[in-house]
């Protein structure tokens, strides 16, 4: 049996200078932090059509009958 050996990717190229503006705004003295504001509006038990949830059961009914255990 043949062995697989991976090789490690380089880096893209980087050609429109993201690193560098990363590496500015990202000193210190120059960042503003202010507080971000939170808002939940959705109602306490969220709408689910019936086609969510066939979908959610289909792709998700192992790891539903782990925690849930099977469907009577």
């Amino acid at each position: 049996m043949a062995r697989l050996t991976s090789r490690q990717a380089e880096p893209p190229v980087e050609l429109y200078g993201y690193l560098h503006e990363r590496s500015v705004a990202a000193s210190p003295g120059r960042c503003n932090i202010t507080p971000i504001t939170v808002s939940d509006d959705w109602p306490t038990t969220p709408p689910v059509t019936d086609q969510e949830a066939r979908i959610i059961e289909a792709f998700f009914a192992d790891v539903l009958d782990e925690l849930f255990g099977p469907i009577p």
